[in-house]
Formats: structure tokens, C-alpha cells, sequence
């Protein structure tokens, strides 16, 4: 078990909105980032977890890992200006031993434990994968006027999910061919692939969402309530706890 996971979680949140910052955002009183690294605190898979977070969010993080006991955790490292640029600082802070590297965003609390082994078991066997679900509608491509110039082939398309898995000599080795241009990427298996490596995809899971608005956490909400997040041994210390 040598697998660390990187959890991004340093975004502004533009889109999201609110009072509150993203990753505090509360879900069934406790904050979403608290969930989704219960999640990881939970899989057999991992061994150690850094979150990468805002300055001003370390110490309110710190407090959350050891008031609720998220072992696995390092002390959280400050994230940069951007998702990549967070995710190559906390790759510095990975421990030596670990040879594989999972990357998975602070914003999708509802990740299961069947995903998170599959992804594991498949990053093992292709050296890197990422999960996401199949297109199911036609995509198209248009110019700034809203012209279409292009009908895409939906069987050749995914959408994408993390968790990412890589192997870590190939994302160190990734990372440092990016030369410092890691804002161009939109996720972490696109700086894997413009390193020459190959990404395979594995299927994902429809309730695997990313919370990016106000209106996200509604469904999340939903989906933990059903229990889907296997953090639910967990969630009565959580639902009675002031955060």
C-alpha cells in the first residue's frame, strides 16, 4: 500500500458563490472538504493524504484533520494559483516511499470506496488512468459566435472525473516537462498525456459530482443522505458536532 493522495482543494470557488468558502461548505453539518477526506481516510488503497489548500484555510484545515481524526493526513500545504499549481506543490510534499500517486478533488465528497480501489487497481495495471463516464450527448463545437464549425463523435468523448491515478516517476517526470506552464491544463492526466505518457479510461460513477455551484450541494446532500458515501459510520460524531 503505497498510494498517496493528492487532494486539490485551494480553488477561489468563483462560481460557487456564497458566504462561505467552498471547501467549508456545510453537508449535513460538517464541511464538504471533511467529507471527501473521510472518504479517503476510509480506503484500504490509501496510505497517506495532502491537501492542498488556501493560506488562509491551513490552520482551520489542520484543526478539522486532527479533530476528526483523518490519520492518513500530512499537515496541509498551500496551494498555488491555479488547480495544477497546487497539485505539483503538494507532489513536493509526497512522502519518498510512495510510488503511486492519486489525485482526487476536495469537492466530490461523494467518491465510494469501490471507485477509489478500481482506479487504484487500474492505475497499477496501465500505469495511469482516469475515471470518468461516457458521452451521452452529442457535443459540438462552436466559433464566438455560437456557429457551429464541428459535430464531435460522442463514442470517442468522455467526461471526466477524479479520482486520477499515475504512476509517480511518470507524473514527477510530467510535472517537471510541463516547465512551468502547468496553467494550460485542465486536469492532471493532460499533464501526463503532454508528457507522452499513455491515460487510460476507466468508467466513473454518475454520483460522483463535483460541486461547483450552490445549487450542487442540493444533490449532494441527496446522494450522502441515500448513504452512498462510505463515510456513513462516521456521519453521527460529524452530525452532532458544531464545525
Amino acid at each position: 500500500m503505497s498510494v498517496v493522495a493528492i487532494v486539490p482543494a485551494a480553488g477561489a470557488g468563483q462560481r460557487f458563490g456564497g458566504r462561505t468558502s467552498k471547501p467549508f461548505a456545510l453537508l449535513h453539518n460538517a464541511p464538504l472538504l471533511l467529507h471527501t477526506l473521510i472518504a479517503l481516510q476510509a480506503s484500504p488503497a490509501i496510505r497517506w493524504i495532502v491537501p492542498a489548500v488556501r493560506a488562509s484555510d491551513a490552520s482551520r484545515v489542520a484543526a478539522l484533520l486532527k479533530r476528526y481524526k483523518i490519520t492518513k493526513a500530512l499537515s496541509p500545504c498551500r496551494g498555488g494559483s491555479s488547480r495544477a499549481e497546487s497539485v505539483a506543490r503538494a507532489f513536493a510534499a509526497v512522502p519518498k516511499a510512495a510510488r503511486w500517486v492519486l489525485v482526487h478533488d476536495g469537492a466530490r465528497p461523494c467518491v465510494s470506496p469501490q471507485l477509489i480501489a478500481q482506479a487504484v487497481q487500474a492505475g497499477k495495471r496501465f500505469g495511469a488512468v482516469a475515471c470518468g463516464l461516457p458521452a451521452s450527448l452529442t457535443v459540438k463545437a462552436v466559433d464566438d459566435r455560437s456557429t457551429v464549425r464541428l459535430t464531435l463523435d460522442r463514442d470517442q468523448l468522455w467526461f471526466v472525473q477524479t479520482p486520477q491515478v499515475f504512476r509517480r516517476d511518470w507524473f514527477a517526470q510530467a510535472l517537471e516537462r510541463a516547465n512551468h506552464g502547468l496553467d494550460r491544463f485542465p486536469d492532471d492526466a493532460a499533464i501526463v498525456e503532454g508528457a507522452g505518457f499513455p491515460v487510460r479510461m476507466i468508467p466513473g460513477d454518475p454520483l460522483n459530482i463535483k460541486v461547483t455551484t450552490q445549487d450542487d450541494l442540493v444533490l449532494v446532500e441527496a446522494i450522502l443522505a441515500r448513504g452512498n458515501h462510505r463515510a456513513h459510520a462516521h456521519r453521527h460524531r460529524v452530525r452532532h458536532s458544531s464545525v
